[in-house]
């Protein structure tokens, strides 16, 4: 009678198969939790982004609302008033790219200028003629800056009533303004579209579009304002200095 041995063991060739099958499951499960990873991510991203574009197009459109022209009044009806264009609802002409702003700033605020507006609300009303007439100006500047961050900035001067009338504002907002509030109106900006919904009508509303990106991805969200102002419109085609 033959004794046979029987030998148990793993030979080289099943852990090499065995690797390489843990290996395909690893990669397919990093894979799938990867993807799952990314979904949730650019799904948090998008709620995150929605509800700040609908709250920066809010206050977009409350502030071109606000636009006037600087006037001073007291009673019994004393009107000064200034319909110059330097107060007029001034904005940028088309599309900027937050890649455009780099190293364009100013007088209170960063970035390049999207929007700039006056609003004048008189300091006295319902006094005797002989008060004084000022009036607090309160400018509204909003800003896009190279990091996608877009600004909003709210400024103010006290001006006296009789020089309302000559007064000039080549800048909006002007040396001297006091700051009075700033806040980020949204992140992650790729673009800001200004154009008038009338082409050629000097008081047609103003659409302004933002459009945001996923950082290193290609989700994005935008959403839009659309303003009546009372003032004129005041295109620029620069990019800052104005």
């Amino acid at each position: 009678m033959t004794n046979r041995r029987t030998r148990h063991g793993i030979t080289m060739m099943e852990i090499v198969i065995a690797s390489a099958v843990t290996a395909v499951f690893m990669t397919g499960l990093f894979s799938l939790y990867r993807g799952g990873s990314n979904m949730s991510t650019a799904t948090l991203w998008a709620q995150q982004t929605i509800n700040q574009l609908k709250l920066a197009c809010r206050e977009i459109n409350s502030a071109i609302k606000k636009s006037t022209y600087p006037a001073s009044i007291t009673f019994p009806g004393n009107i000064s008033e200034n319909t110059s264009a330097h107060f007029g609802l001034h904005h940028y002409n088309g599309t900027m790219y937050a890649t455009q702003t780099a190293g364009i700033g100013g007088t209170g605020f960063v970035g390049a200028k999207i929007l700039a507006l006056t609003e004048s609300t008189p300091a006295k009303i319902g006094f005797a003629a002989a008060d004084n007439k000022d009036a607090v100006l309160i400018y509204h500047v909003v800003s896009l800056e190279d990091n996608g961050k877009l600004h909003y900035y709210r400024l103010q001067e006290t001006i006296a009533g009789a020089s309302i009338a000559g007064l000039a504002r080549p800048s909006i907002p002007p040396g001297g303004a006091a700051a009075v509030f700033s806040s980020v109106l949204a992140r992650d900006v790729e673009s800001v579209t200004c154009e008038p919904t009338s082409p050629g009508n000097p008081r047609s509303p103003l659409l302004v579009r933002i459009n945001c990106k996923i950082p290193k991805g290609e989700t994005s969200r935008s959403e839009q304002a659309v303003g009546t102002p009372n003032v004129a419109l005041v295109p620029h085609n620069s990019i800052g200095g104005w």
